[in-house]
């Protein structure tokens, strides 16, 4: 994959997409962990509106870090200047 500079913001919104793609294609994973009972926390979970895990939704947040919205949301939070650096923060 290139590493093209935001110049643009089509370059932005493409970069979006393809960063969500992956996501979804499972090419890659959201950041966190997980704790004892298996309960999946996001390392950015505050970017998005979701329920907290619980036994019953043990992966809400890893659904939720799977969304184009959460995508950008951390494209808001941290300015990346190339998709590297996109993809290093989800």
């Amino acid at each position: 994959m290139k590493n093209f500079r935001f110049d643009t913001k089509e370059k932005i919104n493409k970069a979006i997409e393809i960063v969500y793609e992956m996501l979804q294609n499972r090419e890659i994973h959201p950041s966190g962990e997980f704790d004892k009972q298996k309960r999946f926390y996001l390392t950015h979970g505050h970017l998005v509106d979701v329920r907290s895990p619980s036994k019953a939704w043990p992966n809400s947040e890893m659904f939720a870090g799977r969304t184009k919205k959460y995508v950008k949301a951390v494209y808001q939070e941290f300015k990346p200047k190339t998709i590297n650096s996109l993809l290093k923060a989800i």
